[in-house]
Formats: C-alpha cells, structure tokens, sequence
C-alpha cells in the first residue's frame, strides 16, 4: 500500500450526489488506496463563491455545485463528479443534474474531473463498468477493483440500514464505522420516538441535509420537542409501492422520491404534518405540490407547508413560519373537535398563508 503521501487524492463536493451515494464513493475509492477528500461545509463563503462563479439562470443546488468543487479544486488531484442519468428505467434526472460536469467545466477553467456515465437503468453493470474505468485511469489497483465494489456495496446499504431508523445523515456518518454503532443508532431512535409531535420533511436530501442552505431545519424541529423523519427513511421499493397509485407519475427521478414519501407518510398515523423544503428555481419540483394534492385522497391529508429556499432566505423569517406551524399542529392534535373545526373533520392540506391567518385571530 502506497504511504500517505503517495496517494493520489480524489474530492469529492460536499453537494447533490454526495447526500445519496458518497458512503458507497469513499468506501470504493479508498478500498483501492486512494484518499478521498469532502469539500468543507457549506457556509457563506463557500456559497459566495458559487454564486460568484456560476450564472443567475441556475438552481440554488448547482450554484452550491460550484462553490464546493471551488472549495476542492486546488486540494486534490481529480474531482469526483460522474454523469448520473438515470436512477431507474423510464426515468430521468434533472438535466442540470445529468450534465453538471460539463456546467462546472463550462465556468472553471483547468479542472480535473473523473466525470464518467452511470446509468441506473441498468445499476450494478453500469456501476462496476464506470468504475472500472475509473481505477484505471486512476492507474489503481485493478485486482482489486470487484473485492472494493462488493465492500462498497455492503457498506452503502449498512449506511441506509441507520437512515431508514431516522438518523440524520451526519448522525449516520460519524456512527456507522463504530463497533458500538447500533448501540447509538438504537439510542438516539428510542429518544426520538418519544417525542410528542411527528413531522416529515420531505424534499431533496441534498437541501435539507445540508444545515446551512436549510437554516439547519432537522435541528431546529428537534429542539422543539419534535420527532422528525424525512424521504431518505423509504427504500427504492417503498417509493415504487407509494407511487403505484399514481396515474401519471413525474419522469424525473428524485421528484419521484419526494412525491413518493409524501404519499407514504400521509398514509402513517404518527405522522402529525409535512414540511416540503425545496430550493428557489428548481423546475423539476414547480409540481410537485400540486402531483401531492391530486394524488392523496381526502382522507389521508395531513397539514403540509412548503418552504421556499434560495441565496436571500432570511433565518427569521424561517423559523417565524415553523413555529406558527408547529403551533397549529399542536392545536389541530389536542383539539381536534373545536369549534373552529366545526363537524368537518376531514383533514385538509394547509399553507402557511393560512396558518398564520388562524394564528392571527386569536
């Protein structure tokens, strides 16, 4: 094994497919020898160099695109940033997603990027083929190179195993490599369960995963005594089964995700309320709002708000909007039968506009 020193050091952006497959990316890579390096946290520096580097025209996502591969660029001998095309037949990625390679090279000039295609439609074959390449253009270890896919393979599905107990995603990375791993992931599940209030975030993990662009919304609902679970609990066959009622289901991959979580929790009983973040200037999601109301019956409808976020969102504004939904949940909880409800009890879908209307009547 070559010394540190030796390694060839391969970033990857703490961005988009990072929040998916990076245990599977560092586990593989590192198994051949290599040192893999995460970009630093979003803050607002690294934001400011995306929107610096990047054109108005795009998602709030692909501007934090920019300014993470920024972050790595002179840290690193090569960028991992794959063409993702599709994540099962018949579907498809955004197609700023699809080709942010080539819009990050667009703007960055002498970039070394390890941009090859991996198409879902056909995984495990397109995976080991892609990543094959990449060990040899990388000149690493190819006897090795089906024992690293296997362990990464392994090690991707014992880091979903902890998400679907509803781990954050950093709770997950900095457990799953423990001996006592279980124990915590155990710990921190039976401390959540006992929380009165159960609210789904749904949306992209890649928005509220990340604490900065999501005014670090997981925390915040849980320092109010609220259990939070979010899309990334459901497996692929999960999301399938809540989107087999849908007539005509969004062609777009992680759309699919969102609108498939938000059928599955509206059908869990625990589940007091829904909020749907989604970033300012993502097409892909213009949608999924109305796909939600049009395929959730009447009597499976629970209050969801929708949360806007870009450059420009306001903290305080954020957390007015949380808690005066958070206020209304608990009222809609513990008096259920009020005269404001009337003899309508048939749950509804509720914005925030009429939230903080009914907030401001009392």
């Amino acid at each position: 094994m070559p010394d540190s020193e030796s390694k060839i050091r391969i970033g990857i952006p703490r961005a988009l497919f990072y929040y998916y497959y990076y245990p599977f990316c560092y586990k593989f890579l590192t198994e051949l020898d290599a040192e893999v390096v995460v970009s630093d946290k979003t803050d607002k520096d690294v934001l400011q160099q995306g929107l610096n580097t990047s054109g108005n025209e795009l998602c709030l996502p692909i501007k934090l695109l920019y300014g993470h591969v920024l972050n790595l660029k002179d840290r690193v001998d090569y960028i991992f940033l794959p063409y993702m095309v599709s994540m099962e037949e018949g579907t498809y990625y955004c197609p700023k997603l699809i080709g942010s390679p080539d819009i990050v090279k667009a703007n960055i000039p002498d970039l070394k990027l390890l941009s090859l295609d991996i198409d879902m439609d056909n995984f495990y074959s397109s995976l080991l083929a892609s990543l094959k390449a990449i060990a040899q253009t990388l000149s690493l270890n190819p006897i090795k190179i089906y024992a690293a896919y296997k362990s990464a393979l392994n090690y991707q599905r014992r880091f979903n195993r902890y998400i679907m107990q509803g781990l954050t995603y950093d709770e997950t990375l900095s457990l799953i490599d423990r001996d006592d791993a279980k124990k915590i992931a155990a710990n921190i599940s039976s401390k959540e369960n006992g929380k009165p209030i159960t609210i789904a975030v749904i949306g992209h993990t890649y928005i509220f995963n990340d604490p900065y662009i999501s005014f670090d919304i997981i925390r915040k609902l849980r320092e109010r005594n609220v259990r939070v679970w979010t899309s990334d609990r459901f497996t692929e066959p999960q999301i399938k089964q809540g989107m087999s009622s849908v007539e005509k289901p969004p062609h777009w991959s992680l759309s699919r995700r969102v609108l498939g979580s938000a059928i599955n929790y509206s059908g869990d009983p625990v589940v007091d309320g829904m909020i749907y973040i989604t970033p300012f200037g993502c097409s892909s999601d213009s949608l999924i709002k109305e796909y939600i109301e049009a395929n959730i019956p009447h009597t499976k409808r629970k209050p969801i708000m929708t949360l806007t976020v870009d450059e420009h969102s306001s903290d305080a504004g954020f957390i007015t909007r949380i808690e005066a939904f958070l206020d209304m949940l608990e009222r809609k909880k513990h008096k259920r039968h009020s005269d404001r409800m009337g003899t309508d009890t048939t749950p509804k879908i509720i914005d925030i506009n009429t939230i903080l209307s009914e907030l401001s009547e009392n």
